[in-house]
């Protein structure tokens, strides 16, 4: 099962916003396809040369390991913190309060690094939270900074004068159960299973009650948008493949101009992480939270077996 159902982080989502975007380098908006975000996807030398501005505030997703080597002025955040033990939403009050502890507030820029598994919920958490082109993942992480010869702070986190955060939750973010089955017969609503293809077919042992897919989704694996897909499945911060193929990918599981993609897998976690990359090419997305842990345990809830039909382009 999904890594985030051993580690109890079903179902987050923050309360709470914060973050002012760079302007977005976006070329002109095609016929074919979407206006890429570039600003949701900063390299290292963006974030070097933008480390003295007032706003920015840069998370570690996961603690681990932080004392022993982090970007100079980041400050890690335990996602567990923001989050619960289900699929229910956790109190807008209790995260907005940790986030405003981290110094994120209303004028704020995130930039998230840290561990793949977790970055794209807490992505998706904080643009939920009403902090949309706010935030940003470093593509590559801590790896890639260090590879580039790039200063790393030891010991602890220095202090920053908490923010303070009036954004509230986006609800065109979320999907849920009953909302997708509303929809499975629209031609504007899509629907991506980010599992692996064993799981979407229905053949992986799973403990759930059932197996299998949301009739009609699509399948698209997390691990292809990754240039090093098993380091990614470790959790080791990876670039994502080229802006090109990610489209390929996206267009190749039917997200077509128009559309609204509505992301799921295991509890949300890979679905999240296909929510960010969607929101950087440009897509309207949401995240059904509870995803196949909860679709799987609803009986009057139809389910689909067997493989994919076409597959992403090799």
């Amino acid at each position: 099962m999904e890594r985030s159902v051993r580690l109890t982080v079903a179902g987050l989502a923050l309360l709470v916003g914060a973050v002012p975007g760079t302007a977005a380098q976006c070329g002109p908006r095609g016929l074919d396809r979407p206006a890429r975000r570039d600003h949701l996807l900063v390299t290292p030398a963006w974030l070097a040369a933008h480390a003295g501005d007032p706003e920015l505030v840069v998370l570690q997703v996961g603690s681990e390991g932080f004392a022993e080597g982090h970007i100079p002025g980041a400050r890690p955040v335990d996602e567990m913190s923001l989050t619960l033990g289900n699929r229910d939403l956790p109190s807008g009050d209790r995260v907005r309060e940790r986030l405003q502890s981290l110094g994120v507030g209303t004028g704020s820029r995130v930039i998230l690094y840290g561990d793949q598994w977790h970055i794209g919920p807490v992505f998706w958490a904080l643009e939920y939270a009403g902090l949309e082109d706010r935030v940003a993942i470093l593509d590559g992480g801590l790896p890639r900074w260090r590879a580039e010869g790039r200063p790393v702070a030891t010991g602890a986190a220095a202090a920053r004068p908490p923010g303070r955060i009036g954004q509230r939750p986006q609800a065109d973010l979320l999907a849920s159960a009953d909302w997708i089955r509303d929809r499975l017969d629209s031609r504007r609503v899509v629907l991506i299973d980010a599992r692996s293809a064993a799981e979407y077919a229905g053949t992986a042992p799973e403990d759930l009650p059932r197996t299998g897919h949301i009739p009609g989704a699509r399948h698209l694996d997390w691990l292809t948008t990754f240039t090093r897909p098993a380091a990614a499945d470790s959790g080791i911060a990876t670039p994502l493949v080229p802006p090109e193929r990610l489209s390929e990918l996206f267009q190749a599981a039917g997200a077509e101009p128009g559309t609204e993609l509505v992301l799921y897998c295991t509890v949300g976690m890979r679905a999240s992480h296909l929510y960010f990359v969607a929101r950087y090419l440009g897509y309207r997305a949401r995240v059904y939270h509870g995803s196949w842990a909860d679709w799987s345990r609803r009986a009057d809830l139809p389910i689909a077996t067997g493989p994919a039909p076409g597959g992403a382009p090799r």
